[in-house]
């Protein structure tokens, strides 16, 4: 589905539904700073942003879904993938970790795993890549997004971009 069918509340809002009220908080807040930002960047006429709009057709409501996606992702599964990796020592994997009463096990990590892998799989089809989901602000996107809509991205660089 593309990110113009739908209005930019509802991915949001679909996203954030089920979360408890502090990282729906927190999730909502990122998303309205990158608004902020959007439109300070809009207001500086931002050569990135304008190549975007312009000529790749980046319209408001891409905007609002991938500022959505990203949101959730850094703020609430990027620290629940960071918190499945192994350590060298096979913590959180081989040797489970007890903290309070969450355990960090095999069986933790296979779950996290398993709703990453359908978060992907939500932002591949939304048209957005993989990696665009790192970027911590929405500047840091806008350029990121224009350097690849310029080709001055190697190709074999996004790919492994992709593959994180």
């Amino acid at each position: 589905m593309a990110p113009e069918s739908v209005p930019e509340e509802t991915v949001l809002s679909l996203l954030t539904r089920q979360l408890a009220p502090k990282p729906r908080v927190s999730v909502l807040r990122r998303h309205e700073a990158m608004l902020r930002e959007l439109q300070y960047l809009d207001g500086r006429q931002d050569e990135n942003l304008t190549l975007l709009r312009k000529k790749h057709k980046w319209s408001d409501a891409r905007w609002h879904a991938l500022f959505a996606v990203n949101s959730v992702y850094q703020e609430v599964l990027g620290p629940l993938q960071a918190s499945a990796r192994s350590s060298m020592f096979g913590l959180g994997r081989e040797t489970a970790i007890l903290h309070g009463t969450q355990r960090f096990d095999a069986a933790h990590a296979a779950r996290v795993s398993e709703t990453l892998d359908a978060f992907f799989e939500m932002v591949a089809e939304m048209g957005f890549r993989r990696d665009w989901m790192s970027k911590n602000t929405c500047g840091d996107l806008v350029f990121y997004i224009a350097r690849h809509a310029r080709g001055d991205i190697p190709p074999d660089e996004a790919e492994a971009g992709d593959a994180q």
